[in-house]
């Protein structure tokens, strides 16, 4: 996170219904999104799998992060798509391959979205 000079993004674990959600990587950049909820979603990612330089904070004063007013799971979208593109994403957690975040709860997670055959084509260890 430290390094991120605009808007940074990585794998979380343990979030919707999956053992873990990341970006989809090719050449350095975004491509895509390795969900199992809502892969339409402009950013498909977590509250947890993004930072932001201050600097791009202050550079948007006009950018909210909307506590009422989006659909459900698209708060991160209605806030990520007023300050940058996904084009300009920095993958971190070498290259998305790491899950180096998780949602913790202190009930077992819910993996009602994991795929029953594996379809990611990498293999990140939770």
């Amino acid at each position: 996170m430290r390094s991120t000079r605009g808007v940074s993004i990585w794998p979380v674990g343990f979030v919707g219904g999956r053992s873990y959600e990341r970006p989809l990587v090719s050449g350095g950049k975004v491509v895509g999104w390795y969900t199992g909820w809502r892969p339409d979603r402009p950013f498909a990612t977590d509250m947890a799998g993004f930072a932001v330089n201050l600097q791009v904070i202050l550079a948007n004063p006009r950018a909210l992060f909307k506590r009422r007013g989006s659909q459900p799971g698209m708060q991160e979208s209605d806030f990520l798509k007023q300050i940058t593109k996904v084009s300009e994403l920095e993958p971190k957690a070498n290259n998305c391959t790491r899950v180096l975040v998780w949602h913790t709860r202190t009930e077992k997670p819910h993996l009602a979205n994991e795929p029953k055959l594996k379809k990611d084509t990498v293999d990140i260890e939770v």
